[in-house]
Parts: structure tokens; sequence; C-alpha cells
């Protein structure tokens, strides 16, 4: 479908911005039975981001040594700024990673995703 305005056209013709929007998010296919629990791939993709993020940040203050682990925690926990939201942010969101995988992987079972024909 091509668009009227010029500029546009030209645009897009170059750097095609608008018809990855337009053929990404507003004509994207999607399977029939559709609903909430289709989320939770997505979720996990930024869930790990996350984890990724919160990990090295934490893993850069860390010290991993017998006498000055627990201190190294501690000094997260108490001296690092927002320490302590990467931590738990890290710890709660390797649980509600587990939780998600579950959600995902069953109900790709419950769908039947791994038989043909696939959408």
């Amino acid at each position: 479908m091509e668009r009227k305005d010029k500029l546009v056209n030209w645009i897009d013709s170059r750097l095609p911005v608008f018809t990855f929007f337009r053929d990404h998010l507003r004509d994207y296919q999607t399977p029939k039975n559709l609903n909430y629990f289709w989320n939770f791939g997505s979720i996990l993709g930024v869930l790990l981001v996350v984890m990724i993020v919160t990990g090295l940040v934490l893993a850069m203050q860390y010290t991993p040594h017998v006498d000055m682990a627990f201190e190294s925690v501690e000094r997260i926990m108490r001296d690092v700024n927002y320490g302590w939201l990467l931590r738990y942010i890290h710890s709660n969101g390797a649980s509600f990673f587990f939780i998600a995988i579950y959600i995902h992987t069953f109900r790709g079972l419950y769908y039947g995703s791994y038989k043909s024909p696939r959408e």
C-alpha cells in the first residue's frame, strides 16, 4: 500500500521505519487462539535482559573470597546506591523467570504448538 505523502515515501524508501511498524505492529499475523498466555515469551525476553543487567552490576560489586563474600553482600545492601533494590530485583526476577518458563512451556504443550500445521 503506497502512501500519498511524498516526504514519507522518500524517508521510507531510504529508512523503512514506517513499513517496519506497519508490517510488524499493525498487520502482524497472530494465531487464532491468542490469549494472555502468549505474552509470556515476551515477558521472558524482557526478564532475561533485566536479569543480565542486574547480574552484571551485582557481579561488579561482589567479592568471591571465603573471608570477604558476606561483607561484600552486606556492602551491596548498605553502601551501594540502590544495591538493595538491584539484589531484590535479581532474586525475585529469578523466581518469576522459572514461573514464566513453566507457563510458557505448558502453554505450548496445551495448544499443541509442536504439531503441524504451524501458523
